[in-house]
């Protein structure tokens, strides 16, 4: 049996024993080098087993700390980290190349208000990633797929980081947003532009799920981030977590589902084994 060897592209590479783990290995007989079936995947080079990436991926998306599913997986909080941390690359990765044209009759954009490591009244001029972190989410509001996302402060120079990102996603270009002045600012005469509470209820419900499962990101408790790189870490989590393995109780179905992305529900398998560009 024969398979294309994931180094170089050749199309012959030959099986080659097995590890020690009993994973199959192949050797390219073009570049003359060996490699497992699972590289460029998550399990590769790991001394964790598929359930347990599960589970620490699942733990942190529903809103468990970091130390909080180390102690729960029993495993390093290092490992932890280093899990967390490539599944957000992964995570990327698959946003990018997998939400492209989407279909939508209109986009609701809103924001959701957290803090790193200390409130923005406690912040010197000095504390840059630290204080006021908005997370900014752009909807697409026939299928509820969550279009684009960023984090930062709440300025115009964010606002227009999310609008960019959402424009290379979709041709649509009629927004619903809150009163906050950036929009009015930011969105061209070419955009039709409706302000109200009530074409962003469903974002709001979307942010309230999200709140949920990211427990740094609730309100009015003791929970908060203290570092500004692993809310935008956890942030590509989530929007991936939330748009293609999250099922939807009412309808039965996912975010990317719902926008003819997939045909099915994925996994956290296929999140991790997710192919990566060499």
């Amino acid at each position: 049996m024969t398979t294309e060897c994931l180094l170089c592209g050749h199309k012959k590479a030959h099986k080659h024993g097995k590890t020690a783990k009993g994973i199959q290995r192949y050797r390219c007989p073009k570049c003359i080098q060996t490699f497992p079936e699972n590289i460029g995947t998550l399990y590769y080079n790991r001394h964790l087993s598929p359930q347990e990436v599960h589970l620490i991926l699942q733990s942190h998306a529903e809103g468990s700390s970091l130390r909080g599913v180390s102690r729960i997986s029993g495993r390093a909080y290092n490992t932890v980290v280093s899990l967390i941390r490539d599944a957000s690359v992964k995570a990327q990765m698959i946003h990018n190349g997998k939400i492209k044209q989407v279909n939508t009759s209109e986009i609701i954009s809103d924001e959701m208000w957290s803090f790193i490591f200390k409130k923005q009244k406690n912040c010197t001029t000095e504390d840059l990633m630290m204080g006021d972190c908005w997370i900014g989410i752009s909807l697409a509001s026939d299928s509820g797929l969550i279009i684009a996302a960023r984090v930062g402060k709440h300025t115009d120079s964010f606002l227009e980081e999310l609008l960019v990102n959402t424009e290379g996603k979709t041709d649509c270009k009629s927004w619903n947003t809150d009163g906050w002045g950036g929009y009015e600012r930011i969105l061209g005469e070419e955009y039709e532009h409706y302000i109200g509470k009530e074409r962003t209820q469903r974002l709001e419900r979307t942010n309230g799920i999200v709140r949920q499962q990211t427990g740094k990101w609730h309100r009015r408790q003791n929970k908060f981030g203290k570092i500004w790189q692993q809310t935008e870490i956890t942030a590509r989590l989530i929007v991936s977590y939330f748009n293609w393995i999250w099922s939807n109780i009412r309808c039965g179905t996912t975010a990317a589902q719902r926008a003819g992305l997939t045909s099915r529900q994925w996994s956290w398998n296929d999140l991790v084994s997710y192919p990566t560009v060499f």
